[in-house]
């Protein structure tokens, strides 16, 4: 063979397989999981992030190609409508004063109307259909939906007590669901069975994830999950109770598990050991900084 023939194949070779190798070694560093991680609150509690302000859409957009879903507050409108709010009242938000409104007491055109204020930035309340819209139209995010039951006897009276605001709640979801490609990456976090029953007797809601969310042990919360028919458990991980053989234990009861909240790197390399399905963190950069894909 000439030996510049030789020369070209070598060179040829060289620029072919550089590329691979490097591919290689970045593959190498890169841990594969099933576990989920869910931005809190979108892409982090205020906190911990200031770029955009909890809770909102522009918050969750900002988990693309860092986290695999988000973790959202709910709270229902008195027109029935599911709207994406954390704090019992609106006070310390309102960005012309200090509102003690409640969103389960208000209606739609009152809440479309306010402005939310935190340090420099604004915005505004968002629906969870909009959130649905967005991930409809993309190609599905996880979402975790922390359903807020913390309510005055006062507030629950406007729907016929507590069971009634939760069962109009479920309904409301069913019906917003009904076109969502997605809801089998949806979880809601609650202690309530007849909000889960409700949730699930509707086929558009039939396949979200229900984890029940208690203080209790985890041994207690195991048992008390299978018993009241759930599909998982909502734990945060500082609970002691919280170990990676209680985890193990409760995916032997044939229930998802979902931790939050860790945020510094020690904090989510502890949780991720315990080998939950999901883990919600205010840390937007977590999987990279737990090097997983």
């Amino acid at each position: 063979m000439p030996l510049n023939f030789r020369r070209v194949l070598l060179v040829g070779f060289f620029f072919i397989a550089l590329p691979l190798l490097f591919t290689s070694c970045r593959k190498s560093n890169s841990i594969e999981t099933d576990t989920i991680f869910l931005g809190h609150k979108g892409s982090g509690s205020n906190n911990y992030s200031d770029t955009f302000i909890e809770n909102t859409v522009p918050s969750v957009k900002n988990i693309l190609n860092k986290l695999d879903g988000a973790e959202l507050d709910i709270q229902m409108s008195l027109d029935g409508t599911p709207w994406i709010w954390h704090n019992a009242n609106l006070s310390g938000y309102i960005c012309d004063g200090d509102s003690q409104a409640i969103i389960p007491e208000m209606r739609d055109i009152d809440i479309e109307k306010i402005r939310i204020c935190h340090g420099n930035k604004t915005d505004r309340i968002y629906k969870l259909s909009e959130v649905l819209d967005w991930s409809n139209a993309g190609t599905g995010i996880y979402l975790s939906l922390d359903i807020k039951i913390s309510f005055s006897t006062n507030t629950f009276s406007l729907y016929g007590g507590r069971d009634g605001y939760l069962t109009q709640l479920a309904t409301s979801l069913a019906s917003i669901f009904k076109n969502y490609r997605y809801s089998d990456r949806t979880l809601v976090e609650i202690d309530n069975q007849l909000f889960c029953t409700t949730l699930k007797s509707f086929p558009s809601t039939k396949n979200i994830t229900t984890c029940f969310m208690r203080y209790e042990p985890m041994e207690d919360k195991i048992e008390n999950a299978v018993r009241l028919g759930y599909d998982g458990i909502s734990c945060n991980y500082t609970d002691p109770t919280v170990t990676a053989e209680t985890v193990a234990a409760a995916h032997k009861a044939g229930l998802k598990v979902q931790l939050w909240t860790p945020y510094y790197r020690d904090e989510l390399r502890t949780v991720f050991a315990m080998n939950p399905d999901f883990i919600q963190t205010d840390n937007i950069h977590a999987k990279q900084a737990l090097k997983v894909n």
